[in-house]
C-alpha cells in the first residue's frame, strides 16, 4: 500500500499540468486571434483610405470643382478645401458619397480664385483627402 500513495500524487500532478497547459494554450490562442483580426481590419481600413483620392479641375469664384481620381469611392465630408493654407470649405465636402472617377464641386466660404494670376493677387488651393493631397495656383 505504501507504494500505491507516490504513483497517485504523481499522475495527479501530471493530470494538473496537462490541464494547466491546455488552459494556456486556449487563452493564447484566442488572444493572438483576436490580435491578428483587430490588425487585418485596421489595415484594411488604412488601404481603403489610401484608395480615397481627388484632383483639382477647376477653381473660379467660390467653387472648385473635384474630380475622384481614386479607386475607392469618397465618403462624406472626407475633403478639407484650404485657401492660402486655410480650411474654407462650408459644410461637407462632397455632402454625399462620390463614386470613384466622379465629378463634383464644393463650394468656399472665401472667394477661391479671382480670375487674376498676377503675384499680388494669387491665390494657393488645396484639397486634402484620405489618399493624398491636390494643389493649384490661380
Amino acid at each position: 500500500m505504501k507504494g500505491i500513495t507516490p504513483v497517485i500524487a504523481v499522475i495527479l500532478l501530471l493530470l494538473i499540468t496537462v490541464s494547466m497547459a491546455g488552459f494556456a494554450f486556449i487563452f493564447l490562442q484566442r488572444s493572438l486571434e483576436s490580435a491578428t483580426t483587430a490588425t487585418g481590419e485596421g489595415i484594411q481600413q488604412q488601404l481603403v483610405s489610401q484608395q480615397q483620392k481627388v484632383a483639382i479641375v477647376t477653381a473660379t469664384g467660390t467653387t472648385v470643382t473635384l474630380r475622384s481620381t481614386g479607386t475607392q469611392a469618397l465618403t462624406a465630408g472626407s475633403l478639407a478645401l484650404l485657401v492660402n493654407g486655410t480650411v474654407t470649405t462650408s459644410g461637407n465636402c462632397p455632402s454625399v458619397q462620390q463614386a470613384a472617377g466622379s465629378i463634383f464641386s464644393c463650394t468656399s466660404t472665401v472667394a477661391v480664385c479671382n480670375g487674376n494670376a498676377d503675384a499680388t493677387t494669387k491665390s494657393d488651393v488645396a484639397v486634402n483627402a484620405p489618399g493624398g493631397t491636390d494643389a493649384t495656383s490661380c
